[in-house]
């Protein structure tokens, strides 16, 4: 904001001005008085001051990136900020603009470049002061707070000082101007307010001085709308584990806070201040700070300091409940939005987040339970909020000054909301016209302006002026300035959306528009200045370039003034200045120039009428680089979603000297949540692919709130031939799968009315036909990508008509409604219409209308992401397959749109753990033990993969995997062996390069049945086991590898055959009475030496008689001893027979035994 104007009458200084000349002529065509419908006779100038017809809006330049504020010099010139961080300056008399400085900020939802405002004492002093949110507040070079959203409730886990990685500032800075650029080395940091970020919204922030020199700081209380539960009411969501972001009592409710507050101070010459006298809370008040004159407000976005009426004035945005919705919800009122004023000497509470407008109340919700507590009262307001670091007892509120809803009867001035074109509201505060009858330029506003308050009203596009009995803070008469039709009517450009207004020091008004649009460099945006002529107006001065930009020179540009205009119609003259070096080249509605030479050329023109008023506009043609087209090739523009989920998106670019292939960081978007004819930006990001993530709790707004989703997609190329980087953008809609009738683009033929029983409140009735002309309702721009069909709410017996592109068009679908009382929900199914265009719906049977809810996913992400996975190293190189280093386990996941987590489990998805994307979703393991991982991944809708499983063996002591091939042989010594010989077997093992190491592992079949270790020249002998069993074997000698050498194996076969036993027995004793029984000794003995097992059977014979039989069972050294029977006098044989084994053979031996008495 500019206040040179008002130090420099209070001291007397001259401020140099540029005289403007009018014309005799009057404008045609134009409305040539206001009619307010108030007798405005008896006011001095009134006449000439409310004709229109003596106004004009002069375009001074429609470059002013995503426009913020402005700040008007004393030599007429224009500081203007962007959001981010560009500070340009316009100057009218040479109809040029440039970017002086870009300041490095944080730029996410509404953060970035603020306010600007020049100091009281700017010709002497030369300070401009800036308000913007810096990236890296203390200069370490470290980001001061975390790119993207922060979340809604703690993580799992957290505690709340998870929370703190958030906090950031917006400071106010000022810095030294040079003439042509802002010193940004000379930066003081005066004050910085701490705010928490990561979420939208309302960061005000405004600058104006007092009469004094005291600066006037507004700030927003920095909660977001759409906090969760607020439903359109004050958002005072403490609840436990939420964002503390969500309680707006923490910041505007709370006495020792920065935020929701207008500051008072006094910055001293070192850049420090002073608290001035007066303020809210004395210096040294427990729990306050002294800074504060107002606290109490929302979002004070434009505030006025006037020493001449000694008043501060604001504009304030309200909540968003709709009158139905308040009507039944028992929380509070409707959304409100403020206009209000207060002397300089009366500091005050202005009641948010408790009350607003007339003081009415909210109830104090509980955001836990969702259950209503009691109604705020406006003088015993009480901060009960866990996050309130002030005074529990708070100042009385301060009923509004000017308060306005949606539609008439909303408010007790009905102006307000009647004034304008557009919906929603959107208060800009404004400045105090003064009148200097020794200004000597012509064109500053009459005296009857003298005194009265400007207000923007950027959601309807109109400046409305304010007749003001400042001492009584009352406003006694509202007027509709210069509004639109007039505008149109003349030829001039219209008010749309007034960002600033200020009072230059030639008397002139100088106006920021935004344009229709969001979050970019709208077509429709501009600065402008409204003087006062009478009579000849100055020509618009419009031209294009063809091309506009080349890649390469030598280039013919073909320029073109053929759609400048003069109000009155008369003949143009045109000179061209085709360099910027101040000389007009040519002449003519038309010219053509070839530039030989690479470079930034700033082409103007000047447009002369035949009054002798000119206007001058300019445009800068590059030579050397060509800025981007930008194509988003999904999802189509219009397409429907809801809230909550993700919207995947795929950005592809062309550039005439970078290539067509995108360079994804260079690709930055912004989301937005769209509500009326503003929005708010909520999430900035990068990539040329990935999902813009709706927040489920944007419905929070407000039942039936005029909700979408807008963004806007801009892509940064390397820049060419030593000229800077150029720009290129795309903007995307996206639309709740439910459309309210009264929310339509263009309702033609019907009436919005208030319904309790329709979604949102109210519908639309009437829809028929007019003298046989269609009613309809228009919505621009749809997309039926992954829509399926509609479900049409509506009420009276007949049919809705769906049609594509015109109101006349064949419908591609309809819906028969039938007759009885109350909603009916009609689905019909149909096979959609393709790409970007218009939906029209009509009827011809005077139906009423809730909404049309489209059936099927629309652009919303419902595809899970895949997932695989990659160990590195790759394989194990430890013997045994096990990963004998470090292991470093990655889940590679693909999507449509982008992730929200990827995770692994290690206990069979008991827990799972995050896997950061910073660090490739990988995870090292180096503990010995065996690993059964599991993998998923989910992305930003919800989707989560199939899961995925690995299994791996680590253990760091293991020694590598061989890679040398290595051959064994396996030589015996014969290929037969008797049972119990220990048959050697020569294994020797050799390899390319060296000599194998290690042991040898001899087996048949399964069975290991010998192992030995190589000497220093591969070999080794392994005896095989004695009791190797009777057969052919094949033997298998398998050498194990050592850290060299890989494994290999021989094979030999061996017959093994029985074994000769030899059986011995002795008798005693010998002889032996009849009465005594003799004893049989048998030891049985293998050729081999191996012991024989089994059984012996020993025979006593007499002659050829068997007498007895006796068996026995050798023990472990082929020995037994057996008792023979008594026997009778005689001589006997005694046969002792060695059963045989599997190994060892048969054998007998015969001793014999007298019996004697």
């Amino acid at each position: 904001m500019n206040s040179t104007r008002r130090r420099s009458r209070r001291r007397g200084l001259l401020v140099p001005v540029v005289a403007l000349t009018a014309g005799a002529l009057m404008i045609t065509g134009t409305p040539a008085f206001a009619h307010d419908g108030v007798d405005h006779g008896s006011e001095g100038g009134a006449t000439e001051a409310l004709d229109w017809g003596n106004y004009e809006k002069i375009l001074l330049t429609k470059n002013v990136g995503e426009p913020i504020d402005l700040a008007v010099l004393p030599d007429s010139t224009v500081l203007h900020t962007a959001r981010n961080g560009d500070i340009r300056l316009t100057d009218p008399s040479t109809g040029t603009t440039t970017v002086t400085n870009t300041l490095p900020v944080y730029a996410n939802s509404e953060d970035g470049l603020q306010t600007v405002a020049i100091d009281p004492d700017f010709e002497e002093n030369g300070w401009v002061y800036l308000v913007y949110a810096p990236r890296d507040a203390n200069g370490d070079g470290v980001a001061d707070t975390p790119t993207g959203s922060a979340p809604n409730s703690l993580p799992a886990g957290a505690d709340e000082s998870y929370w703190n990685q958030w906090v950031g500032v917006n400071r106010l800075a000022r810095f030294q101007w040079t003439g042509d650029a802002i010193d940004l080395a000379s930066e003081q940091v005066i004050l910085d307010v701490p705010v928490q970020r990561g979420q939208c919204c309302h960061v005000g922030a405004d600058i104006d001085f007092d009469g004094d020199g005291n600066l006037y700081l507004s700030t927003g209380d920095n909660t977001p709308a759409s906090a969760p539960g607020a439903n359109g009411f004050a958002p005072n969501n403490d609840a436990p584990g939420m964002n503390p972001g969500f309680d707006s009592r923490r910041g505007a409710g709370n006495t020792n806070d920065l935020r929701g507050k207008i500051l008072r101070i006094h910055v001293e010459e070192n850049g420090t201040y002073t608290i001035p006298e007066g303020n809210l809370f004395a210096p040294g008040t427990e729990k306050t700070r002294p800074e504060i004159f107002v606290m109490g407000v929302r979002n004070p976005f434009r505030i006025e300091v006037d020493p001449e009426t000694n008043s501060l004035s604001w504009g304030d945005y309200g909540p968003d409940a709709t009158k139905a919705v308040a009507s039944t919800a028992g929380r509070g009122p409707m959304g409100l939005v403020e206009w209000n004023t207060t002397s300089l000497d009366d500091p005050h509470n202005s009641g948010w987040p408790y009350v607003t407008g007339d003081n009415f109340a909210y109830n104090d919700w509980n955001f836990a339970t969702s259950t209503p507590g009691a109604f705020f009262d406006p003088a015993n307001l009480v901060n009960e909020s866990r996050w309130n670091t002030g005074l529990t007892e708070l100042p009385d509120a301060r009923p509004a000054t000017l308060y306005y809803g949606d539609n008439p009867g909303d408010q007790p001035r009905d102006e307000l909301v009647n004034f304008g074109t557009g919906s929603g509201q959107g208060p800009m505060g404004g400045p105090v016209y003064h009148y200097d009858a020794d200004n000597p330029s012509t064109a500053k506003f009459p005296e009857y302006w003298d005194g009265k308050a400007f207000m923007g009203e950027f959601s309807q596009d109109y400046i409305a002026a304010f007749t003001v009995d400042w001492d009584a803070d009352e406003v006694t008469h509202i007027q509709d300035f210069l509004p639109n039709t007039a505008l149109t009517a003349a030829a001039q450009p219209i008010h749309d959306n007034p960002m600033d207004i200020e009072f230059g020091p030639d008397g002139s008004m100088y106006v920021l528009d935004y344009g229709d649009g969001f979050f970019r460099a709208n077509p429709d945006a501009g600065l402008y200045r409204i003087d006062y002529a009478e009579g000849n107006k100055a020509p618009q001065a419009r031209f294009t370039a063809t091309p506009g930009s080349s890649s390469a020179a030598p280039v013919t540009v073909a320029l073109d003034a053929s759609s400048s205009t003069d109000p009155e119609g008369a003949a143009l003259t045109y000179a061209w200045d085709i360099d910027g070096n101040g000389t007009f080249e040519y002449e003519g509605a038309t010219a053509t120039h070839t530039y030989t030479e690479l470079g930034a050329y700033t082409v103007r023109l000047r447009v002369t009428d035949a009054g002798g008023k000119y206007s001058l506009t300019s445009k800068v043609v590059s030579v050397g680089n060509q800025a981007p087209a930008v194509t988003v090739q999904y999802p189509e523009n219009g397409g429907f979603f809801d809230w909550g989920q993700a919207v995947p998106y795929k950005v592809t670019t062309t550039d005439a000297e970078d290539g067509n292939e995108v360079v994804s960081n260079r690709v930055a978007w912004t989301y937005g949540l769209g509500h009326d004819e503003h929005a708010h930006p909520e999430v900035t990001g990068t990539g040329a692919t990935g999902a813009w993530k709706t927040d489920p709790n944007s419905p929070e707004h407000g039942a039936g709130a005029n909700l979408y989703g807008a963004v806007v997609v801009t892509y940064t190329d390397a820049g060419a031939n030593g000229l800077p980087a150029a720009s290129g953008e795309a903007t995307v809609r996206l639309n709740p799968r439910t459309q309210e009738a009264e929310y339509a683009t263009q309702r033609k033929g019907v009436v919005v009315y208030e319904d309790e029983t329709a979604s949102g409140g109210t519908a639309i009735r009437g829809l028929g036909t007019d003298g046989g002309v269609a009613d309809f309702l228009r919505y621009d721009p749809v997309s039926f990508s992954g829509i399926t069909g509609a479900v049409v709410r509506a009420n009276g017996a007949g049919k809705v008509d769906l049609r594509w592109g015109s109101a006349t068009a064949a419908p591609f679908a309809s819906a028969t409604i039938p007759g009885g009382a109350g909603w009916k929900d009609v689905t019909v199914n149909f096979t959609a219409p393709t790409g970007s265009g218009q939906l029209f719906v009509t009827s011809a049977n005077e139906l009423a209308l809730d909404s049309i809810k489209m059936v099927g996913p629309g652009v919303a992400d419902v595809k899970a992401p895949t997932v695989a996975h990659t160990l590195t190293p790759a394989t194990p190189k430890g013997v045994g397959g096990v990963f004998n280093e470090p292991v470093r386990f990655a889940v590679q996941p693909a999507d449509n749109g982008a992730l929200a987590s990827v995770q692994y489990s290690a206990n069979g998805g008991q827990t799972w753990t995050a896997l950061a994307a910073n660090q490739q979703y990988g995870v090292t393991f180096q503990t010995k033990g065996t690993y059964n991982l599991q993998y998923r991944a989910t992305d930003t809708g919800g989707n989560v993969s199939t899961i995925g499983s690995v299994s791996f063996k680590v253990d760091l002591d293991a020694p590598n995997e061989p890679t040398v091939d290595s051959r064994t042989l396996v030589t015996l010594g014969s290929p037969r062996a008797s049972y119990g010989d220990e048959t050697p077997v020569s294994v020797q093992v050799t390899g390319e390069g060296g000599v194998p190491s290690g042991e040898v592992a001899l087996t048949i079949g399964d069975d290991e049945v010998g192992r030995g270790t190589l000497d220093a020249e591969g070999r080794v002998t392994i005896a095989l086991p004695a009791d190797l069993a009777v057969g052919t074997h094949t033997l298998r000698a398998s050498y194990l590898a050592d850290e060299v050498f890989k494994t290999s194996a021989g094979t030999a076969r061996l017959t093994v055959s029985q074994t000769k036993s030899v059986t011995d027995v002795s008798v005693s004793p010998d002889p032996v009475k009849p009465a005594v029984a003799a004893k049989a000794t048998i030891q049985v003995e293998s050729t081999t030496g191996i012991v024989p097992v089994g059984g012996v059977t020993v025979t006593v014979r007499k002659g050829t008689a068997t007498v007895a039989t006796v068996t026995g069972t050798l023990d472990a050294s082929g020995h037994v001893v057996v008792t023979l029977p008594k026997l009778a006098v005689g001589t006997y044989q005694v046969q002792a027979a060695y059963d045989g084994s599997s190994g060892v053979a048969k054998s007998t031996d015969t001793a014999t035994l007298t019996v004697r008495q």
